[in-house]
């Protein structure tokens, strides 16, 4: 598996080179501020926000406000101070915010932004958000592109149930206009600013629904900021906190138990968020950098997921051929995204995402040393000239020959049953490939293994991504399940049988969920 995904990049004379980005996060950064707003006495919400025409004036993301909570803002990593609401646009999920009697003055290197961008904005356009992932201590960006929906309304977007909670309360509204991507935003990016690649605000970071383990975002047009000026309502829209489920880009974190003696020093409190490998810090390397963002069980994702044909398929050959019944609820996943390329990853919940210099890959730590592997392959560059089936061809040429020296084995055989690629909305390709090895092996266990080897292999204009799962399935174990059956819900004396049949489903779903974000 050495340097593989390389190998097949050199095949199609691909040189890695990053595309030219003309934002500069400087030329916004001194009118960035976290937002954070207590809803209890240990949650609070965490959000971004930007200073709107004045340093006393903040906007950010109504969907994070509370009745009862206090809000307070933070200047430039530094300076809190608490606010009020000013205005209310209850249609586009937007507040403004103004400094509450009292308080000091923003720092002196505050700079607002004073206009936006009225300008059409294209398909494919690259967008830049710029925000506090999960409430971190420090800002961070992200890069997205402008998407295509017809039309771009909130309603084309969303379920009927969520329709349905929409129409009972009016928030946000149906018809609200907005600017779809074609990339997620992060925990904590709710009321972050976005912009366009000169650096001109185009919208506010607003929401996303969940697609298995990626999401589909959208953020608000800027020009709602003029009605939000001209807006006369200050209150609250009833129920509007039963609407959590519309905002994947709001973070929720554990606040300190009692205020700091200073605001001024309060930035020396670090907030935990409630996603468990929140403290994980980000993996970085070859030009993607993966961040911890939920955590997930299988079914969720598989109830959301466009494309969970080989999930189901799976998981009845494991129910009526295998005679084996699994837990897939209590099957969860650590989700990462690449907050560069908008690459999202699940990792199985307990096991390390980590890069790999020797294989020049992500992978995942299996704590238990066996072959029961995972890695991630990924480049950047114009692949606008690459022929996608061609790509794949080369792909299984590669993996059989690789793989068949690694194991021992004559070759590798495709099931065809598993292994179709498709072209979704916006040129993304993906395709899953499922190949076994032509003869068994004999583990250091006495035990004969059939090796199987999953791919999902992605593809745009301007990146492709791979991922590559190694699954010894242990013949003996099979056999024995078929005639006696096991119950994972149940094991009994079966337990240790349960806990590698459950690894081997979750590793072949890790594998078929890595995809790009919407």
């Amino acid at each position: 598996m050495n340097k593989l995904f390389w190998c097949i990049v050199l095949i199609f004379f691909l040189t890695y080179g990053g595309f030219a980005r003309q934002f500069n996060p400087d030329n916004a950064k001194n009118a960035l501020v976290k937002v954070i707003v207590s809803t209890n006495n240990n949650a609070s919400n965490a959000l971004t926000g930007f200073v709107w025409k004045s340093p006393n004036q903040v906007v950010t993301s109504l969907h994070g406000m509370s009745r009862t909570g206090n809000i307070r803002i933070l200047y430039q990593g530094q300076a809190w101070r608490k606010a009020k609401i000013k205005k209310v646009l209850q249609k586009a999920d937007l507040v403004l915010l103004e400094l509450m009697e009292g308080e000091p003055s923003p720092p002196s290197g505050v700079i607002p932004i004073n206009q936006f961008n009225t300008s059409k904005i294209e398909f494919g356009t690259d967008v830049f958000a710029l925000g506090y992932n999960g409430g971190a201590t420090g800002s961070s960006s992200r890069q997205m592109k402008k998407g295509y929906v017809d039309p771009e309304k909130l309603s084309h977007l969303i379920p009927k149930k969520d329709k349905d909670a929409l129409a009972k309360i009016g928030f946000p509204a149906l018809d609200l206009n907005i600017l779809y991507l074609e990339g997620s935003l992060l925990p904590g990016f709710s009321g972050a600013p976005v912009f366009d690649s000169k650096s001109q605000l185009i919208g506010i970071g607003d929401g996303g629904l969940e697609k298995g383990a990626s999401n589909v975002s959208w953020i608000i047009p800027a020009s709602y900021l003029t009605e939000l000026e001209q807006s006369n309502n200050t209150t609250l829209p009833i129920g509007f906190e039963n609407l959590t489920q519309l905002f994947s880009a709001a973070a929720v974190i554990t606040s300190p138990s009692t205020e700091p003696a200073s605001l001024e020093t309060e930035k020396l409190f670090l907030y935990e968020s409630n996603f468990k490998s929140s403290n994980v810090a980000p993996v970085n390397a070859i030009g993607f950098e993966f961040y911890p963002t939920k955590n997930r069980s299988l079914t969720e994702m598989i109830e959301s997921s466009d494309d969970p044909e080989n999930l189901l398929k799976l998981s009845d050959e494991f129910e009526l051929d295998m005679n084996i019944q699994l837990d897939y609820d209590a099957m969860r996943f650590d989700i990462y995204e690449d907050i560069s390329n908008g690459v999202v990853v699940a990792v199985p919940e307990g096991m390390t995402l980590t890069y790999n210099p020797a294989e020049e890959a992500f992978q995942v730590i299996n704590p238990d040393n066996n072959d029961m592997q995972l890695y991630f392959y990924g480049v950047q560059n114009d692949f606008t000239q690459t022929n996608f089936e061609d790509l794949l061809m080369s792909v299984g040429q590669i993996i059989n020959q690789n793989f068949s020296m690694r194991y021992g084995v004559s070759g590798f055989t495709i099931d065809t049953d598993y292994s179709v690629w498709d072209e979704y909305q916006g040129g993304r390709k993906i395709a899953w490939i499922l190949s076994l090895g032509n003869e068994y092996l004999m583990g250091q266990d006495g035990l004969q293994y059939g090796l199987y080897v999953y791919i999902t292999l992605l593809m745009t204009e301007e990146k492709t991504f791979m991922a590559i799962a190694t699954i010894p399935v242990p013949v003996e174990m099979v056999a024995l399940a078929i005639s006696t059956g096991i119950d994972c819900n149940n094991p009994g004396i079966f337990s240790e049988y349960c806990i590698y049949f459950n690894k081997m489903f979750k590793t072949f779903s890790a594998a078929h969920l890595v995809n790009f974000a919407y």
